[in-house]
């Protein structure tokens, strides 16, 4: 009996095995995915404190907020140039316990439409006109009411690049929060008879009715009031920008002591002429002209001077002249440092009132086609 067969199938069976192990090694197995795990400690710890950053971020925002509207005023007031019936809407700032506000702008009422002033509650109060000041069209109330609360000044001034809040009302709608930034300091500006100096350029959207807004840093405190955008005065146009000046919180109280006090402010007057094309090096402000009989010609001041100080501050170039006469009052005694030559002199001088702007003339008429 041949038994080769019996003895060759075990063989058979350990090739066949043999061969299916081989082609299962000779495969590529596909790599297992990979489950993510958990953060590196560092990452985790990077990624949590960005959080508590900006959770805290946003809690001082918040707080700032609502200490800035608390202090903030949404005006309504019968303008002169309006329409009969039609009222205007505003921004104001309570600056002190006594219930002095603060607004830009703001017409005398007539008897029958007074200013009408709403807190953040809603409250609704009538505010008494006390005096305008012509050149930066600040513009003081009276509340008799209680329960408001005065901003408190910022105790660091503005910086540029530095975030700002600014409260306002616009359209009407209400104490509005828009965020924004201080593009510029010291700008000057043709927003009223004269030109107004030492702004505070902030970059956020403006509407009607922001008019006297309340530009406040992240600890709410007040930096500055809202004067106006790239509208002027007398245009009056209801459009958005957003490019806002201010008026620095400092110069606005100093403004609002001398209405309160006097109902106007009785600003310095030296009855000079700047030369505007002089060279700039080195800095000062030099004189084009000295009008006959002023303060300038009676302390023997002359076309040419360069003046370089007074009271002490530095005068870099003509705005720093004219910036500093608008933060002195007339009737006071000042010293004036100036250069003739290779000669410096310190002259004291008596100021005097400002004499009214001139109105502009006229235009001739056209001439007919």
């Amino acid at each position: 009996m041949n038994k080769t067969p019996a003895i060759l199938s075990p063989l058979l069976i350990a090739l066949a095995l043999g061969c299916a192990l081989a082609a299962t090694l000779g495969r590529h197995p596909e790599p297992a995915k990979e489950r993510p795990g958990p953060l590196p400690e560092t990452e985790a710890k990077a990624e949590a404190d960005d959080g508590a950053r900006l959770e805290g971020l946003e809690r001082r925002v918040a707080e700032a907020s609502a200490l800035a509207r608390e202090s903030t005023l949404v005006l309504e007031y019968a303008a002169a140039d309006a329409p009969s019936g039609v009222r205007r809407v505003a921004t104001g700032v309570v600056i002190n316990e006594r219930g002095d506000v603060l607004s830009v702008r703001i017409d005398p009422p007539p008897a029958d439409a007074p200013v009408v002033a709403r807190d953040v509650s809603g409250r609704r109060l009538v505010a008494t006109w006390e005096a305008a000041d012509a050149e930066t069209g600040l513009t003081l109330l009276r509340l008799d009411a209680a329960g408001l609360r005065p901003i408190r000044a910022a105790r660091i001034e503005a910086r540029p690049g530095s975030q700002v809040l600014v409260i306002g009302n616009p359209f009407g709608l209400g104490h509005s929060v828009r965020r924004g930034q201080v593009a510029g300091l010291d700008r000057r500006l043709e927003l009223g008879p004269r030109q107004l100096g030492g702004l505070i350029q902030v970059d956020v959207t403006l509407h009607p009715g922001d008019s006297g807004a309340l530009v406040a840093n992240l600890r709410g405190e007040w930096l500055g009031l809202i004067r106006s955008g790239l509208t002027t005065p007398d245009a009056r146009q209801a459009r958005d920008h957003d490019l806002g000046f201010a008026i620095p919180a400092r110069d606005a109280l100093w403004v609002a002591d001398q209405l309160r006090a006097h109902q106007r402010v009785d600003r310095a007057f030296l009855g000079v002429q700047i030369d505007l094309t002089a060279a700039d090096d080195p800095p000062g402000a030099v004189l084009g002209g000295v009008l006959a009989g002023t303060p300038a010609a009676r302390a023997g001041l002359q076309p040419g001077d360069r003046v370089v100080a007074i009271d002490g501050y530095p005068v870099q170039s003509p705005g720093n002249l004219t910036d500093r006469l608008d933060r002195t009052l007339a009737q006071t005694e000042v010293t004036i440092e100036s250069v003739r030559g290779s000669r410096r002199d310190n002259r004291i001088v008596r100021t005097t009132s400002r004499p009214p702007p001139q109105p502009s003339p006229a235009p001739a008429p056209a001439p007919s086609p």
